[in-house]
C-alpha cells in the first residue's frame, strides 16, 4: 500500500571494483566474479609494508595485502566542473569521484541540476539536499611526503567538502551533510536523506557514499585492530572467518517522495518504505555488537515500513566475516 512517507529511488549511478557502471557491476555479480586483488603498486609499496605475522602490525606492518580497488581514481576533468587544475590536485579523489557520480545520477534520472532548480522555484517546494557517507579520509596523509619533496600545497581530506562541493556545483540550497558511522555510513546517509524529505527540509536529495584507500596507514590500523582477513577472502557466516577484505566504491541515488515521482512521471527503481537507526550502547567490549539493540533496530524498521516480516523475500546482511559479529547478527535476525 502506498504511504505518504514512501520515498522513491529515481536515479542511480556507481563505480565499483572491476565495474565502471552499474550494468557491469550486476554482470560481475551474476558471473560470481572475484574482484579482489593484491594492493595495486600505484597505491603504495606492498613489499615495504607486508608481513604475514599479525603481531608485526604494531610495528607498522600489514598482514593483509588484498582488497577490491577502483581503477584510475586519479583521473578527473576539472574544467568540466569549472574547477581549476591546481585546486583539483589538492582535492581528495573521493570528492572528485562523488561529484562525477552525483552528476551521472541526475543524468540517469533524466534531469539537469537547472531543471531541478527551476522545478523547486516553480513549485515553491523545499530545496535539494546532499547526504554522503564517507569514513576513510587519508588523502591528506600525502602532505608530509609533499613537504619533504619541497612542495608546500596541502592535499585535503575534508568530509564536509564532499557534500558541499555537489551542492555548490549544482546550486542546491538544502541540507549538505557528510556522514561517518563507520560501516553504516552510506545507509545512514540514505536514512537521513529520507527523514529530511519527510520533514520537508528538502523535496529531493542525492544520497550515497564513497570509499577509497589512498594511504597505507588505514590498512595498518585495521590490521592492528585485527579486523582484516589474513587470507584475502571474507568467509561471511562461515567456518574459518578471520575478518573482512577492504573494498572501494562510490555510489549515489536520487530520492524523491513517491507521490511526487509518480506525478512527475519519473522512472522509479524502488521504493523505500521505512528505515531506522540506533546504537548498541554499552557492552562488555567496545567492539562487541549488541544483539538486543540490533533486533530492536530491525523491528523498528519493519514497523515503520508497515508490512508483515514474513513477506520479506530478500535480505542483505553485513556478514563482515567475524567469528564474534556474524553469529550476533544471525541471532538478531
Amino acid at each position: 500500500n502506498q504511504s505518504d512517507d514512501d520515498i522513491a529511488i529515481i536515479g542511480l549511478s556507481g563505480i565499483y571494483p572491476g565495474a565502471r557502471s552499474l550494468d557491469e557491476f550486476w554482470q560481475n555479480l551474476k558471473l560470481g566474479k572475484n574482484c579482489v586483488t593484491e594492493i595495486p603498486k600505484n597505491r603504495w609499496s606492498v613489499d615495504e609494508f607486508y608481513d604475514p605475522a599479525p603481531e608485526k602490525a604494531d610495528q607498522g606492518k600489514m598482514y593483509c595485502k588484498w582488497g577490491a580497488f577502483l581503477e584510475d581514481v586519479e583521473m578527473f576533468d576539472p574544467l568540466f566542473f569549472n574547477i581549476s587544475p591546481k585546486e583539483a590536485e589538492l582535492m581528495d579523489p573521493q570528492e572528485r569521484l562523488f561529484l562525477e557520480t552525483a552528476w551521472r545520477t541526475l543524468e540517469d534520472a533524466g534531469y539537469t541540476s537547472k531543471q531541478i532548480r527551476d522545478s523547486i522555484e516553480k513549485k515553491k517546494s523545499a530545496d535539494a539536499g546532499v547526504f554522503v557517507g564517507v569514513t576513510s579520509n587519508t588523502y591528506c596523509f600525502q602532505g608530509p611526503n609533499h613537504w619533504r619533496s619541497g612542495s608546500m600545497p596541502i592535499p585535503t581530506s575534508l568530509p564536509w567538502s564532499i557534500a558541499n562541493r555537489v551542492s555548490y556545483v549544482f546550486n542546491f540550497h538544502g541540507p549538505s551533510i557528510p556522514v561517518d558511522t563507520a560501516c553504516a555510513s552510506s545507509l545512514t546517509a540514505i536514512h537521513m536523506a529520507c527523514q529530511s524529505i519527510r520533514n520537508d527540509e528538502c523535496s529531493i536529495a542525492i544520497a550515497g557514499g564513497v570509499n577509497l584507500y589512498l594511504h597505507p596507514a588505514k590498512y595498518v590500523w585495521m590490521c592492528q585492530m585485527g579486523m582484516l582477513s589474513s587470507k584475502g577472502r571474507c568467509a561471511s557466516f562461515g567456518d574459518g572467518a578471520d575478518g573482512f577484505v577492504p573494498g572501494e566504491g562510490v555510489g549515489a541515488m536520487l530520492l524523491k517522495p513517491l507521490k511526487a515521482a509518480v506525478q512527475d512521471g519519473d522512472n522509479v527503481y524502488a521504493v523505500i518504505k521505512g528505515s531506522a537507526m540506533n546504537h548498541g550502547g554499552s557492552m562488555n567490549d567496545y567492539m562487541v555488537p549488541n544483539p538486543n539493540a540490533q533486533a530492536l533496530l530491525i523491528s523498528k524498521a519493519i514497523d515503520k515500513a508497515g508490512f508483515d516480516p514474513e513477506s520479506i523475500s530478500y535480505l542483505e546482511a553485513q556478514g563482515i566475516g567475524s567469528e564474534l559479529g556474524d553469529p550476533i547478527e544471525i541471532t538478531s535476525l
